[in-house]
């Protein structure tokens, strides 16, 4: 529905307002997700018209999750600039714009796949829009440090998606000069809670370790933490209330209900210093607070208007590059500033909402997450 309204309304403005060639390839999954990032787009949008210029209309294409993108351009009608949908498959993508020397827009691309991405883009063509999930653990991995927490047990669920967190944690925590305690090689606990023995010996290693906390990557729900948070209430884990880690992702880390003993959780992921203006003007405009994918909308419309505002820089193998005016390193501008720059033919960086807007292609951009502690009760 969404999705239909907007094409609809893209043809009858087709003729009032500028054309480029981009393609935005929106996925047919959830409509929350979809929504999320056509709300963000739409304010991205606002934003440029503030500026005096009237937004571009990019084409706009349905695409299936599992769906080939060189499939949807016939050969030779690839855009110079393709969003590819949130989470997509970089292997795909990769390929699209080494066959086609396009660049690739990544806006929502955070977990595990980033880490093949410099192996898949040795072109230099694929640019993630929002920091990785790493920036959410490294967070977490400082604030447990500042607060005297130095030597850590960490523990996980190796059957659910949230113990790939874990592994990253680990060398975050230990870069920075944390200790984590475990007697095994891999410094992981791997708990399955379907089998006893292991709940029980994870129980004996923590009394001879004797941790300051214990970092727990598992569903807060899930079987894992139901079994360990029965342990803890009934004294069979010492010291008896050790504060718990959780690696969670921010929406997941609002709903954690207090506990005897202290939580340390995500508060808010990794995003850019213009993060709280924009939450604020997200708000009065649909009434609800913005989420990651609704600031990566946003990013994309402003992304998007600089890209066709003029003509594209030359990269170093001698063709246009739609993403070359971006300048990881220069200081940041306001949107109106960075356009008259832009028309000036110089290289900018904006004021970043999603990130610290230091992209780079092959890399995730920076940004800052905060984190809570959930207190006692």
């Amino acid at each position: 529905m969404v999705l239909a309204t907007l094409l609809g309304c893209q043809a009858m403005a087709a003729a009032q307002m500028p054309r480029a060639s981009v393609a935005v390839l929106l996925p047919t999954g959830p409509d929350r997700a979809r929504v999320s990032f056509l709300d963000g787009f739409q304010l991205g949008q606002d934003a440029v018209r503030s500026c005096g210029l009237k937004p571009l209309i990019p084409d706009w294409r349905p695409f299936a999750w599992d769906g080939d993108p060189l499939a949807l351009f016939p050969s030779g009608t690839v855009p110079s600039l393709v969003v590819a949908p949130y989470a997509a498959d970089l292997r795909a993508f990769s390929k699209l714009a080494e066959i086609s020397d396009a660049r690739v827009l990544l806006p929502l691309q955070r977990g595990a796949s980033l880490q093949r991405l410099k192996g898949l883009d040795a072109g230099g063509r694929l640019w993630p829009l929002v920091p990785s999930r790493e920036e959410d653990y490294r967070a977490l991995a400082t604030d447990a440090l500042k607060r005297g927490w130095k030597r850590l047990v960490v523990v996980r669920d190796p059957t659910t998606l949230q113990g790939e967190a874990a592994a990253a944690f680990v060398e975050l925590f230990q870069g920075d000069g944390g200790q984590v305690l475990s007697y095994n090689e891999t410094l992981l606990q791997d708990v399955d809670p379907s089998r006893p023995e292991q709940l029980s010996q994870l129980a004996q290693d923590l009394a001879w370790l004797a941790p300051d906390a214990m970092v727990l990557a598992a569903p807060p729900d899930g079987a894992l933490a139901q079994a360990l948070r029965q342990a803890q209430r009934q004294g069979e884990l010492v010291p008896a209330h050790p504060t718990w880690i959780w690696l969670l992702p921010a929406d997941q880390a609002a709903r954690l209900p207090s506990q005897d003993w202290p939580q340390l959780a995500l508060k808010r992921p990794a995003v850019g210093p213009a993060w709280a203006a924009f939450a604020n003007r997200f708000q009065q405009r649909f009434g609800q607070e913005p989420d990651q994918l609704a600031a990566a909308g946003y990013e994309t419309a402003r992304v998007l208007a600089l890209s066709t505002l003029a003509p594209s820089p030359v990269s170093s193998e001698g063709t246009r590059d739609p993403l070359g005016w971006i300048d990881p390193d220069a200081e940041v501008s306001p949107l109106c500033e960075a356009m008259a720059r832009r028309r000036d033919g110089q290289r900018v960086r904006l004021e970043g909402v999603a990130s610290r807007f230091d992209l780079r292609a092959g890399q995730a951009p920076s940004g800052r997450a905060i984190t809570r502690l959930i207190a006692a009760q």
